[in-house]
């Protein structure tokens, strides 16, 4: 928006009655009232919007926009009256407001004609506008709320409210001579009275509390400076809060005349306030792009939800008052879960939603809290899933954006108010299901592990030219090995290979181009057609968030660093799309400095759906998506949905450079093409390929990456073991270990996590332990995982060496958090047993002798940490320095060595976890994402000196 133009935007005064222009017009008989009732309610001393005020002559602007403001003597070319107009954008008041009238237009018109005189003594003031609305204005409806007991809706109107039955829309009660435009209203939980919210813009507020019985008010409380906007009150209808345009919330009792507390902190008008169902946490949302929770009992502020982008207009608490759910200018619906109604927590975000093209200006929640209705500028009405908050439905669109929803009728009706005072009543259909979109973190690429081994050997067999057009395609019975070469054609391009197949609806086939010889000048590319020659759809992509890359752009091969806009709402597992690509969140940012790693988590990135890494540039747009089959039909949430078809350039998974790898599902009975090409459409005799057409054959390879050991006494060693997987397999894979010496601990049960590629163990040597004679038979490893209900179990290889290092003596233990409980690890025996906070030097200087001595008796019952999904806990890190005085570091996004996918090392800043010299512990946090399954699973942590000494194993249990 122009700076000056928005000037005018917010001018909500009252008009006055018409003031029939002379022959000689003066501003300050003719043209000051005017201004007065239109502009300088936002655009005076106490309230300069956009830092400019139309209450002193000599402040007037002097161009809006890219228009001079007053032309004297031109009437045509002074942007004043163009905006009053509506000639010049926005219209000046907005066309919800009350307008000008004719004559008052003409005034301005003539006195800018003759020259736009200055203003004669007295100078101008500020005068409190005149009460009278303008034709049209009493039908305007600018809020509602229902009274369900009564079957009552109460309709905001231009000074007065009207009480009217929900199913007649017959006047019940009226309350009038209400001071300037009424903002709200809200039914006492008891039904028995109505709050009133209004006033005049930059001059006062009130609110009222109407008893509907006695047909009077029995409380009225007036704000200085500014109008009213948004008002609540208890369940124990005793406390009443209000906010609006100053940016003060304040909170009164029944019967006081002045507040009993006055919130400050937001830095934007107050747009909603709503009290939890228990009425002791507010929640306010502001224009400063913020909500705020807060202890109604202390006045102190819980938390500030600060993820939005833009102006928040909406807040409820969900009915059991768990969750706090929001919605404004930035097109989302946000929900946090409430961490504490009495203690300054951080809430965390639960979900966030792309859900309308424009800002949303209502929600509503249904009585039977299954639902979520929300209304957007734009005048769309939509109807939410509230388990998961899935889009169910799209009502018709309204002409105008409401100014008001709720659920009526037993929560079986939307009822929309629209400020051309209308009710528009919206049925909900029956027979609803959510969008059929993967709406979860943990959406899974369909995949084929269950797929059996192939039984038959593929048939070898050569091209057959011409097959370069569908009717000319070569035939052949899959399994099949098929060699070709992509030769010139006359326009000197390279040619197209097509062979037709056969399958079923449901039939999962692998198929292959592999460049041959190797290295070859031949880079493939492979899509599946239909017998029109069209490309097959794989997959649609719902975008649900919106995003683009940020700090720097992206080359095609890079796992890490992926910064993105607004990053904080997405979540690990989700996919990424951008220019056709599509990546998966495998680890959250580290900090403000960092970004996503994508899965793998190492080496060059994977695709999904077949689409092919490319580069990205900084500022590119990216979308995270949800897939939705070919066939289904999305619900617009106002964001692209992309088509994939069944076509790859190069290996999704990296490994075999260049060439095509595609997995195909038939999605009918019937024949199918396959194309063969060169990327680049080139061609001749040295771009030969073999077309591999195989059913999947679902197996995995392990390799140990790091061996090796030499292991400090009481102090472990890390090795790690990676998965290849193959044809869709994603399953969980256990390691065994085999001939394990005497005096060392493997941290066993190790496993690779289904759908992950690594896992890390550590041998730990107790205090006996020795070096292993050289005929002890070597460390071994094995590998296994159920596919198909078989159980496959496969070598992976030796540990190399294992030696025992006396030569350093620093140690690291990790341990839960207990206050109340001793250091010392909980031994079985008295010596053992130290408390740290005895006051004898001698206990002290012996905590870390006992922690080693007690370490070795526990490990086979390890200490636990219990952790919920979305929650933060706190462990402890314990340094046995020994001779070794420095910094001792862990790592930065590595430091959790083994924890589950999901679950990371918290707040560890820009240099990672560390203990710092001079120091012998430290605490630090552990939190889990909110889709963590349950599980149990043995980590540790690692110091990056000399030897790379490991803690023992901790059993991290994940409970929902």
């Amino acid at each position: 928006m122009r700076p000056v133009v928005a000037l005018l935007l917010f001018c909500l005064s009252i008009p006055s009655t018409a003031i029939m222009a002379a022959e000689a017009v003066e501003f300050t008989r003719d043209v000051e009232p005017i201004l007065n009732d239109y502009c300088v309610g936002c655009h005076n001393a106490n309230d300069a919007s956009g830092e400019v005020q139309l209450d002193q002559w000599d402040l007037f602007p002097a161009v809006a926009g890219d228009a001079p403001f007053i032309v004297a003597g031109d009437s045509a070319a002074s942007q004043l009256l163009a905006l009053m107009l509506g000639n010049a954008e926005p219209r000046m008041p907005p066309n919800s407001e009350p307008q000008p009238t004719e004559q008052e237009l003409e005034i301005i018109r003539d006195w800018i004609d003759q020259g736009a005189a200055a203003p004669t003594d007295p100078p101008m003031e500020t005068t409190v506008p005149k009460m009278d609305a303008v034709a049209g204005s009493d039908k305007r409806i600018y809020g509602i709320d229902f009274a369900p007991g009564k079957n009552l809706l109460a309709l905001a109107k231009f000074g007065r409210v009207d009480v009217v039955d929900a199913k007649t829309e017959q006047v019940m009660h009226r309350i009038e001579d209400l001071p300037g435009k009424v903002n709200a209203v809200r039914f006492s939980p008891d039904e028995k009275h109505l709050l009133v919210a209004s006033g005049v813009a930059g001059i006062s507020g009130q609110v009222g509390l109407w008893d509907l019985q006695e047909a009077k008010f029995t409380d009225r409380w007036e704000t200085p400076k500014d109008t009213i906007y948004a008002v609540d009150i208890t369940p124990d209808n005793q406390t009443i809060v209000a906010g609006g345009y100053d940016q003060v919330v304040r909170i009164w009792q029944r019967g006081k005349d002045q507040p009993t507390r006055s919130l400050t902190g937001h830095n934007g008008p107050i747009h909603a306030v709503r009290f939890d169902p228990s009425g002791k946490v507010l929640a306010t949302a502001s224009g400063d792009q913020t909500i705020k929770l807060w202890n109604v009992a202390t006045g102190k502020r819980l938390d500030t939800l600060g993820q939005p982008l833009a102006e928040q207009y909406c807040v409820l608490f969900s009915p059991d008052g768990q969750q706090v759910v929001g919605a404004g200018a930035d097109n989302r619906i946000r929900v946090w879960n409430l961490a504490s109604p009495t203690e300054t927590k951080i809430s965390p975000l639960a979900i966030a939603r792309f859900a309308h093209e424009r800002p949303i200006v209502a929600i509503a929640i249904s009585p039977t809290a299954n639902y979520l209705a929300t209304a957007a500028e734009d005048g769309s009405v939509k109807l939410w899933d509230r388990s998961e908050y899935r889009l169910l439905h799209q009502f018709p669109s309204l002409e105008s954006p409401a100014s008001g929803l709720r659920f009526i009728d037993g929560g079986t009706t939307v009822l929309a108010s629209t400020p051309d005072g209308q009710l528009h009543r919206f049925k909900i259909p029956s027979d609803l299901k959510a969008a059929p979109a993967a709406d979860d973190a943990n959406s899974e690429e369909p995949t084929a592990a269950t797929m059996p081994a192939p039984g038959k050997s593929p048939t070898k067999l050569s091209e057959v030219e011409p097959n370069d057009s569908l009717k000319q395609a070569q035939p052949i019975q899959w399994p099949a090995v098929a060699s070709g070469v992509i030769q010139l054609s006359a326009d000197g391009r390279g040619e197209t290979d097509l062979f037709k197949i056969q399958a079923a609806a449901g039939d999962m086939l692998q198929i292959e181009v592999s460049a041959l010889p190797k290295p070859s000048a031949l880079d493939s590319y492979v899509e599946i057609l239909n017998a029109k020659g069209e490309s097959v759809p794989r997959v649609q992509l719902q975008a649900v968030r919106d995003s683009y890359f940020t700090f720097r752009g992206k080359n095609s091969t890079q796992t890490g660093d992926f910064r993105l806009h607004n990053w904080q709402e997405m979540e690990l597992n989700e996919y990424l799309y951008s220019g056709g690509e599509v990546v998966r969140l495998w680890l959250y940012p580290r900090g403000p400095d960092s970004g996503f790693e994508v899965y793998p988590g190492f080496g060059n990135r994977t695709t999904y759906f077949g689409s092919t890494a490319i580069s990205h540039a900084l500022g590119e747009p990216a979308y995270i998506v949800k897939p939705l089959p070919p066939e289904a039909e999305p619900l617009p949430n106002g964001l692209p949905v992309f088509t994939l078809h069944y076509e790859n350039d190069d290996d999704p998974q990296r490994r075999a450079g260049s060439d095509s790898r595609l997995d195909f599902t038939a999605p009918s009975d019937g024949e199918y093409w396959i194309r063969v090409r060169d990327a680049r459409h080139f061609g001749g005799d040295e771009y030969r390929y073999e077309l591999t057409i195989r059913r999947p054959n679902p197996r995995f390879e392990v390799s140990i990456v790091s061996k090796d050991l030499k292991i400090r006494p009481g102090a472990g060693g890390e090795f790690k073991v990676r998965a290849i997987r193959h044809d869709g397999f994603d399953g969980p894979i256990q390691i065994d270990i085999e001939n394990l010496p005497a005096g060392f601990i493997a941290s066993m049960p190790l496993s690779i996590q289904a759908g992950q590629s690594e896992a890390i163990g550590t041998i730990t040597a107790l205090s006996t332990a020795q070096s292993p004679a050289k005929e002890q038979p070597p460390v071994r490893l094995v590998a296994s995982a159920t596919i198909s209900g078989t159980e496959i179990r496969q070598p992976i290889g030796d540990l190399g060496k294992l030696e025992i290092d006396k030569n350093d003596s620093l140690l690291i233990h990790l341990m839960p958090i207990d206050q109340n409980a001793p250091i010392a690890w909980h031994s079985q025996t008295p010596d053992a047993a130290v408390d740290e906070r005895s006051e004898s030097p001698d206990a002290k200087d012996s905590v870390a002798a006992s922690v080693s001595k007690s370490v070795e008796r526990d490990f086979r019952q390890p200490f636990e940490l219990v952790i919920q999904p979305g929650q933060t806990i706190t462990a402890r890190l314990v340094a046995e320095r020994g001779d070794f005085t420095g910094l001792i570091n862990f790592g930065k996004a590595d430091s959790g060595r083994n924890l589950p996918h999901g679950v990371y090392v918290d707040n560890i800043g820009l240099n990672g976890l560390m203990i710092p010299a001079g120091q012998n512990d430290r605490e630090f946090f552990i939190t889990a994402a909110p889709w963590v399954p349950e599980t149990d699973r043995l980590f540790h942590l690692r110091a990056t000196v000399k030897g790379n000494p490991t803690t023992w194993p901790i059993l991290l249990k994940v409970r929902h």
